[in-house]
């Protein structure tokens, strides 16, 4: 299928709706689908916290030895396999185990320039991430009880009938709280492109969604990925703080990692310095598809930018206990031992937990008898971009990579699973 670009409307009258916030595109959620793997300036916090002082043991499996030598050929490879309604796809290797960085595809269909290695991408469902870690730093600086329930600090947020909902179940994916629905927001590609910049506060997300049934009614009794407990969680920091939660991360995370390139943007929907374009393939009457260049939009829940070298700061500094005390990185990687709603052999949990507050653990099929290589990550995706994150726990090896679906985020499992299996199997 050959697609050709479409012009879509100036980003100006967007820039021009008095650069009010625009907050909380329904975002986050697009990235449910990929969780399935193989197998104004702030003040200082008032408690800082401690950090620790060596990198933290996540989990027993995956040891040095199981690690399987770096093979750049598979590798590329790997990323070269993306099909055809992938445009660009970036990715890195880093640690001691080997280092290595790779591109495929174009970052702009027009000019065919190459994607560049330093280029930034939306993060999407990765901001959880960095949301996670803003409310344990919280929760270090005891500004927050992770066993009070939500209804405590935000009184009017849940419906009357809803039962007591731990803090903690919102990071853990515990909470049983519903979900968006694509009745609830734009959700075809010729409104997608044309509402793109639409402001969405994360009151009004969190509002529609619990209109809805809950997956499950016990908070704590079951895991089930999604987005409206982060949303939560967002609006917690805020009441908790008094800043955005954009401002939190930049001030907690990203000015003392010196993460230059990655930002929490609130208004501006452009992406700064070199990247990728991100498309969104329309149909067209005679019933092809065209390209819609999606950039540009609203920055919203989800709408943190970064590049591969920036997330792998992160993740290094997160698993060296630069930004949590040890009991709050132990609670990032606490999985509850609780069923997987839907859960089954094929997914990381084997039918049962396999989120922490914010990571993912995920056991790779072992080689000849070894076991496999257990690594803790997240992915995400938005329009035009999707993302990720993985590290060994002892950070011998970490992945990042971004690549451009022209069909929407969370729909290209399977480019997923190789560039992980490429990078962590024999």
């Amino acid at each position: 299928m050959t697609f050709e670009p479409i012009t879509t409307r100036s980003t100006t009258p967007a820039l021009e709706r008095g650069r009010r916030r625009r907050r909380a595109w329904a975002v986050l959620s697009c990235a449910a689908a990929t969780a399935v793997l193989v197998g104004a300036a702030a003040p200082a916090p008032t408690a800082p916290t401690t950090p620790a002082k060596h990198p933290v043991a996540a989990h027993p499996h995956a040891g040095a030895s199981s690690l399987p030598e770096l093979n750049p050929q598979a590798l590329q490879q790997a990323i070269s396999s993306a099909p055809s309604r992938v445009t660009g796809v970036l990715a890195r290797v880093s640690g001691p185990a080997g280092h290595w960085t790779g591109t495929y595809g174009v970052a702009d269909t027009t000019t065919r320039q190459p994607v560049p290695v330093d280029g930034r991408f939306r993060l999407g469902s990765v901001t959880k991430t960095f949301i996670a870690t803003v409310m344990l730093q919280l929760a270090a600086e005891h500004r927050v009880d992770l066993d009070q329930p939500v209804q405590h600090y935000l009184p009017d947020t849940l419906p009357a009938d809803y039962p007591p909902t731990p803090v903690r179940t919102l990071l853990n994916f515990t909470s049983g709280l519903p979900e968006l629905t694509a009745d609830d927001l734009p959700s075809t590609p010729e409104a997608i492109v044309r509402h793109r910049f639409d402001d969405h506060p994360l009151s009004e997300l969190v509002a529609k969604a619990v209109r809805h049934d809950r997956p499950f009614t016990e908070p704590g009794s079951m895991q089930v990925y999604g987005a409206t407990g982060y949303y939560v969680a967002a609006m917690l920091v805020e009441k908790l703080t008094g800043h955005s939660y954009e401002q939190e991360i930049t001030r907690r995370i990203l000015h003392p990692l010196h993460l230059r390139d990655t930002t929490a943007p609130e208004t501006d929907p452009t992406i700064p310095g070199p990247h990728a374009h991100g498309y969104l393939a329309v149909p067209r009457p005679d019933g092809g598809s065209e390209l819609a260049d999606v950039t540009e939009q609203n920055p919203g829940a989800g709408g943190m930018i970064s590049t591969t070298a920036g997330l792998d700061r992160f993740l290094t500094a997160l698993f060296r206990g630069r930004l949590l005390p040890p009991a709050q990185m132990k609670e990032l990687l606490t999985v509850p031992d609780k069923p997987y709603l839907g859960g089954s052999d094929n997914d990381p949990g084997h039918g049962r937990a396999y989120y922490g507050a914010g990571l993912m653990r995920v056991t790779l099929p072992g080689h000849d008898g070894r076991p496999g290589v257990t690594v803790w990550g997240k992915t995400g995706s938005t329009y035009g971009y999707t993302d990720g994150l993985f590290t060994t726990p002892d950070l011998r090896r970490r992945l990042t990579y971004c690549f451009n679906p022209v069909t929407g985020g969370g729909n290209d499992i399977a480019l997923v699973n190789r560039i992980i299996t490429a990078a962590y199997t024999p």
